[in-house]
């Protein structure tokens, strides 16, 4: 049995992103397609909607507002698109566009389970309606892993710092991968797309 090789993937991404979350899962079908990496993910914040009031609002409103008489046909390729990988995208359970910035400050504080928290915050809001934004929801999710909710406010801190990085970084749209601290990515692509990056994570990694 070959060793794997451990790399670092920063991943800029929104919760309220379906295209992150299907980015998420074409990674994970990469990894293991791939097999001769093992990877330390860190999640980093981004903002599809920096100026989103901190009550949310209301989804239909948010569509009309953002994609006009298109925001069906563009939700219905993304619902195809997630059923590809095995995600059942439910749109039509989200009543809510949630300020995301109380969400990722639970997946900033989560430590080793901050893979596991994003995704259950993915389930919570595209699988299953729930508004993510909603403080009782949020201490719910919360509980589930034992963690503290709200979080301290070196968390938001955290948030900052990842919204300047990716202002610094000129990042347009999520998700946007950084493997190994040296090559970037953005968007959702295929498994395949990763394999050349993999392999030239590996090949510095080897050579170090």
């Amino acid at each position: 049995m070959s060793l794997k090789t451990r790399i670092s993937i920063d991943i800029f991404s929104d919760i309220i992103c379906p295209w992150c979350f299907i980015g998420k899962r074409r990674l994970e079908l990469a990894i293991v397609q791939h097999g001769g990496v093992e990877v330390d993910i860190t999640w980093r914040a981004f903002l599809l909607n920096p100026a989103m009031r901190r009550e949310g609002m209301d989804r239909q409103a948010y569509i009309d507002a953002k994609f006009g008489q298109a925001g069906a046909s563009f939700y219905e390729r993304i619902a195809g698109t997630g059923k590809e990988v095995g995600i059942n995208f439910d749109f039509s359970a989200i009543t809510k566009t949630p300020d995301s910035r109380p969400s990722h400050s639970l997946v900033l504080s989560a430590g080793r389970q901050a893979d596991a928290v994003k995704q259950a915050l993915f389930d919570a809001y595209f699988l299953q309606g729930r508004d993510i934004g909603d403080d009782d929801v949020l201490q719910d999710i919360a509980n589930q892993f034992g963690l503290a909710y709200p979080a301290d406010q070196t968390v938001f801190d955290q948030i900052n710092r990842d919204l300047a990085e990716a202002n610094r970084l000129n990042i347009q749209g999520v998700p946007f991968f950084i493997i190994a601290g040296e090559w970037a990515i953005s968007g959702a692509h295929p498994p395949e797309t990763f394999m050349p990056l993999f392999d030239a994570a590996i090949a510095k990694a080897t050579s170090a």
